[in-house]
């Protein structure tokens, strides 16, 4: 379904527009550590499922001093050629060796910014792709203060203002499934499971879920001369697959569920799959 135009009324709340506080760590991901984008939706704003990181590769997260982070994005050109250019601007306190490796070796790197404030459920993607931020560093070391700034900034324009994310983040290597008929999704098993290589083809199945209604989790197949698959069920503890179409966990192969309680557990899937 294509955006329908509609009215935007007054946000909910006694003073929508006032300042939200904001997480002090930002997730920042180096583009090349990306194995699967996440498409948006058909409205062009929402990031439907997670994004997929290679092996071994993991997104990081630096403390930015929340007063200080500002996340903006500005359009350019002229009439029937507008573009957009988004930037994030923090600054982190000290000038420890910790920090000023980071910004020696992330100089030149393309990256996102994944941000978010205390306020809302969601989070804010900046950079894309084919049009990802790039750090511009710069350090205060005097009578006022010690300080890096740092502006992660876009030189390709793009169509796109900042992504709406409500996505996992993967600061882990993923969870390596036993299994496959038996998989139990809880907090210490994380976000993202890797199925194992099997013979002989099996059914998917789920012994316990545990995560709270709406949590996001991702299956990463392991291939096989039998790869297991994942159809639709009925029972508590199943999936719920997009026009019933089953999954086959070949190498490589992901999907993305979508815890949802209603008396039963069932797990949805996203728009993303591969």
């Amino acid at each position: 379904m294509t955006y329908i135009r509609q009215n935007v009324t007054k946000p909910l709340g006694k003073s929508p527009g006032a300042s939200a506080p904001k997480e002090p760590n930002v997730t920042i991901v180096a583009t090349d550590d990306i194995l699967t984008w996440p498409s948006r939706d058909d409205k062009g704003v929402n990031i439907v499922g997670s994004f997929g990181m290679k092996d071994n590769a993991k997104m990081i997260q630096l403390y930015c001093t929340p007063s200080k982070i500002k996340a903006s994005f500005e359009s350019d050109g002229e009439e029937d050629s507008i573009s957009i250019l988004q930037k994030f601007e923090a600054e982190h306190p000290g000038n420890e060796l910790a920090i000023s490796e980071f910004v020696q070796n992330w100089l030149g790197v393309n990256c996102i910014i994944i941000y978010s404030s205390c306020v809302d459920d969601f989070r804010k993607v900046l950079g894309t792709k084919c049009a990802p931020l790039q750090l511009k560093p710069a350090l205060q070391d005097d009578n006022d203060a010690r300080k890096h700034m740092m502006v992660f900034e876009q030189f390709a324009k793009s169509a796109w203002v900042p992504g709406h994310y409500t996505g996992n983040l993967t600061f882990a290597d993923p969870f390596n499934v036993v299994a496959v008929t038996a998989i139990t999704v809880d907090e210490a098993s994380g976000r993202t499971y890797k199925l194992p290589s099997t013979a002989v083809t099996a059914s998917i199945a789920f012994a316990a879920i545990s995560l709270a209604h709406g949590d996001q989790i991702r299956l990463i197949g392991g291939g096989g001369a039998g790869a297991a698959t994942l159809a639709t069920g009925v029972a508590d503890k199943s999936a719920l697959l997009i026009n019933g179409t089953t999954w086959v966990a070949l190498s490589g192969a992901y999907i993305d569920l979508k815890v949802f309680k209603n008396g039963a557990i069932t797990l949805m899937e996203e728009v993303s799959r591969g």
